[in-house]
């Protein structure tokens, strides 16, 4: 399935309802796409969100909240919704796409904070009208995942079940011999050395960074699926922090898709798409904790 590439990311327009809760989130007034857009209100802050709704929305029982990526790191533009729509359509359920920016060093951290502030009060609204923690997944794509990492070492958050999609997870390049994709696939992925060192560089405070990669505890974590490529510079890290979890006895799961390189969701690469999409749907329907 080849997803498009869009000349828009989604939050860019200005045409939003602001609702203050999730009732009325999942029971809209959908348009021809079946999107929606809104704004809901956390701690002050307004967060943009985008809903992709099933054909049929008569009975929501369950959803993905999604943490996209972004594309400005690589100097391209990617439509999330063509992600999303896909997520849709393969899973037959509600996707709420949260957006975010990443302006200067200490957005990144304050990103953290409001994705987990925004999760929880999500989870928490679609716990009250039906829809359990079991039937609740949350995804995050590239540095969408990376946030969502972050997110999941603090231990407010409520996420029940998590997927994080090719992750950067060693923002600092410390130890770096430890994970030799780096250097393996430096030269042939859209992502590379330098692209990182620019999301270093621009976005990432040292001092209040910490890697999910060297943290003490991870009592907070989720079930978790990781998804890394092969070719992909940061595929060592996700396959790293999969070994831990597990070591942790966390339910968790590694797949490591070959010949795909990073952010191949938004990509030609059929295969590695589909392979993708069925380890989702396989992760999203278990019962189990």
């Amino acid at each position: 399935m080849e997803l498009k590439n869009g000349q828009d990311d989604f939050g860019t327009e200005n045409t939003y309802k602001l609702y203050r809760t999730v009732y009325e989130i999942i029971h809209p007034a959908i348009s021809k796409k079946n999107i929606s857009d809104y704004k809901i209100i956390i701690d002050e802050n307004l967060i943009p969100l985008r809903i992709f709704y099933p054909k049929k929305i008569s009975k929501l029982t369950k959803a993905i909240i999604y943490v996209p990526g972004k594309t400005w790191i690589v100097n391209g533009v990617k439509n999330y919704s063509d992600v999303s729509t896909y997520l849709v359509k393969e899973t037959d359920t509600i996707v709420i796409a949260i957006d975010y920016s990443l302006i200067d060093k200490t957005s990144y951290n304050d990103n953290i904070t409001k994705c987990l502030n925004t999760i929880n009060y999500l989870i928490e609204g679609l716990n009250r009208v039906g829809i359990e923690n079991e039937s609740i997944t949350v995804i995050g794509d590239s540095i969408g995942a990376s946030i969502l990492s972050g997110v999941a070492c603090l231990k407010e958050n409520k996420i029940p079940r998590l997927i994080l999609l090719y992750p950067a997870l060693n923002l600092l390049f410390e130890d770096i011999e430890k994970y030799p994709s780096i250097d393996q696939n430096n030269k042939l992925d859209l992502l590379t050395l330098s692209h990182l060192r620019i999301l270093k560089d621009k976005y990432i405070e040292e001092k209040n960074y910490q890697s999910p990669l060297k943290i003490k505890k991870y009592e907070t974590w989720p079930m978790t699926l990781i998804i890394t490529g092969d070719l992909d510079p940061v595929r060592d890290e996700g396959i790293t922090l999969g070994k831990i979890l597990k070591e942790q006895n966390i339910k968790s799961k590694v797949v490591n898709l070959k010949f795909a390189s990073h952010g191949f969701l938004n990509s030609k690469d059929e295969e590695s798409i589909e392979e993708c999409m069925k380890e989702i749907k396989k992760f999203a329907a278990k019962k189990e904790r």
